[in-house]
């Protein structure tokens, strides 16, 4: 039975495609294939009984072509601050079983999900200008994307009114996106990110 659950999380998206990521409009990967690092800071959130305030996690993804596609890889990395409850309620909802849109959705497109791994995340938020990093495994560095021209900041959001991950997020540069770990060898400059927060329900984003 589906447990009801919710949480608001500032948010760092990264992956290798070229800046906006032609995914979130029905496009297919420029790059023929999918390669993420995602990060997640909760400010407040419930999984049932279990508080989720201030847990800080990421997910990393690897598919060999478009999402939807499938024969996707994926694994949650947990910061050692958060309790067993609140590993076991991540992994509850990472697993599809309870709803909220890209986390029912992703794990049908899964062929494999790693085992959750523990290690610290350091964590910067802001609009534009974020980071996040797995001790161990990797990085990821967003900033501003810059008119290749003038050198000036570009300033720009996309919004997604059926968005099944965000509905509204400000477009950025991860000028490092770095994953050394099991079947995860990213190292990319320069490529697609997003950073926002997000409200998630069992319902999908708000």
């Amino acid at each position: 039975m589906a447990t009801k659950w919710g949480f608001e999380t500032e948010y760092i998206q990264s992956c290798n495609c070229t800046y906006g990521c032609p995914c979130n409009f029905n496009g297919y990967p420029d790059k023929g294939h999918c390669e993420a690092f995602v990060g997640y800071k909760i400010r407040t959130g419930k999984f049932g009984d279990t508080k989720l305030d201030g847990v800080k996690f990421a997910l990393a993804f690897w598919w060999p072509k478009a999402i939807h596609e499938g024969g996707g890889t994926a694994r949650l990395y947990v910061d050692p601050a958060a309790t067993d409850a609140q590993v076991h309620a991540l992994e509850e909802i990472a697993s599809g079983k309870h709803g909220g849109g890209v986390w029912e959705i992703f794990p049908k497109t899964f062929a494999k999900a790693l085992p959750t791994k523990r290690a610290k995340i350091d964590w910067k938020y802001g609009e534009y200008v974020a980071s996040f990093k797995v001790d161990g495994v990797g990085e990821v560095q967003s900033d501003y994307i810059e008119n290749p021209v003038t050198g000036e900041k570009f300033v720009g959001e996309v919004v997604l009114p059926t968005g099944i991950n965000f509905r509204r997020s400000v477009v950025s540069r991860i000028k490092r996106l770095v994953l050394h770990d099991a079947d995860f060898q990213f190292d990319h400059k320069n490529t697609a990110g997003f950073t926002t927060v997000i409200k998630f329900t069992e319902k999908g984003p708000a």
